[in-house]
């Protein structure tokens, strides 16, 4: 789960990590202009000029390498729950295909989504239905392995790439979601259930991605049409 705000102690040490930089490359310049260009004896006030210039061009450098942090983060990480967007969560499905087709093996996903997400924005509100999804992305995360790939699909839906899972082995660890998302107290509407879809990707029948989510959509609505708060696969 990758965060999109740049922690500030970062921000700090590049700040500095720029302005010891610039500061060495303007004086560096200064003393070669005016030593072995201009043949003018250097002293302590000829520094002073070059110092702010380097302050000035560490803060820009340091400025435009925070921004394109920043970028990159927004790239990839959905703004509101912090963890993988859908696009980037491709990128990951597309990899993980490859590295089963050449080496073998297996992976499954799974695809859940929040029950009556829709009745508690109706009745608390949106701003609460944000905090919703915030709290069920710190779950999920705080329970899945290192390995595992964590997404917000869209809106109230998530979805999980578990590198090296079996089916068996994905209805276990949806199971234990399931359970900590059902037993978690939220805090502002206390109590929630979530339904999940899984499926196994088969790499000896021609899988691909869209059969793969289309058999983990169709099992994810087995489990809302079986009552809601359980597991399916498909």
């Amino acid at each position: 789960m990758h965060e999109t705000d740049v922690p500030i102690r970062e921000k700090i040490l590049v700040y500095f990590l720029y302005i010891a930089i610039s500061c060495l490359f303007t004086s560096g310049l200064n003393i070669i202009h005016a030593e072995y260009m201009l043949n003018i004896p250097l002293t302590p006030k000829a520094f002073i000029a070059p110092i702010f210039a380097g302050l000035l061009f560490g803060y820009l450098l340091a400025r435009i390498k925070l921004l394109h942090e920043q970028m990159r983060l927004m790239a990839y990480t959905d703004p509101l729950t912090h963890i993988y967007n859908r696009l980037h969560f491709g990128h990951f499905l597309d990899a993980e295909i490859d590295r089963v087709k050449r080496y073998g093996g297996t992976f499954s996903i799974i695809f859940f989504d929040l029950d009556r997400f829709k009745e508690i924005n109706d009745e608390y509100g949106h701003l609460v239905g944000d905090q919703v999804l915030k709290e069920i992305a710190q779950v999920v995360g705080n329970a899945n392995r290192n390995a595992d790939i964590f997404a917000r699909y869209g809106g109230e839906e998530f979805i999980i790439l578990t590198p090296s899972t079996d089916l068996a082995g994905a209805r276990i660890h949806s199971e234990r979601l399931r359970y900590d998302i059902e037993n978690h107290r939220f805090s502002d509407i206390n109590h929630l259930t979530c339904s999940f879809g899984i499926a196994e990707y088969k790499s000896d029948a021609d899988d691909d991605v869209p059969s793969l989510f289309k058999r983990a959509d169709i099992a994810l609505y087995n489990a809302k049409k079986l009552g809601r708060n359980r597991v399916e696969a498909n």
